[in-house]
């Protein structure tokens, strides 16, 4: 089950707000609770970072080969660059890569063919926020092997809750 900050939750909203009616993307980080350790900061498994990442245009050649949908309006794709700093960064920190998330403007907070598609990571969960209703709505998925689980998400108030 994915557990996320409430603040986390609120700035992942409020950049799906911002780019609208482009898709925003991110990714999530915090501690991850090894067996028999006690999770640093009093996190384990916890979102506790979000990393604001930019939707880039698929004119870029950098994403030439993925054929995805060239509107952002209906897709999004991470620069590639700003995903390797904060892969770095997460790496220099002990943080680890918890969740991918990105909105869907005009549709359902559902993954698309294209989402499913794309999740390379098994491991993390994806996250999806629809504005497509006057309150977003936001659901957390695990896709392996183009198959889709939808977990329940648990808000959590701060990381020693």
């Amino acid at each position: 089950m994915p557990k996320i900050i409430t603040t986390i939750m609120d700035q992942m909203i409020a950049h799906a707000k911002r780019e609208a009616p482009y898709e925003c993307c991110g990714i999530l980080a915090g501690y991850v609770a090894l067996a028999g350790v006690a999770p640093l900061a009093g996190a384990g498994d916890i979102a506790t970072e979000i990393y604001e990442m930019t939707n880039i245009s698929s004119d870029d050649p950098r994403i030439a080969d993925l054929k995805i949908p060239k509107d952002r309006k209906i897709r999004y794709m991470m620069d590639p660059d700003e995903q390797f700093q904060v892969m770095r960064n997460m790496r220099e920190r002990n943080v680890a890569m918890l969740g991918i998330y990105h909105s869907h403007p005009h549709s359902e907070a559902y993954p698309s063919t294209t989402d499913i598609r794309l999740a390379f990571y098994p491991n993390v969960f994806y996250l999806i926020i629809s504005l497509a209703e006057d309150t977003p709505s936001v659901r957390a998925f695990f896709i392996v092997d183009q198959k889709i689980t939808e977990e329940k998400i648990e808000r959590i108030e701060n990381a020693s809750d």
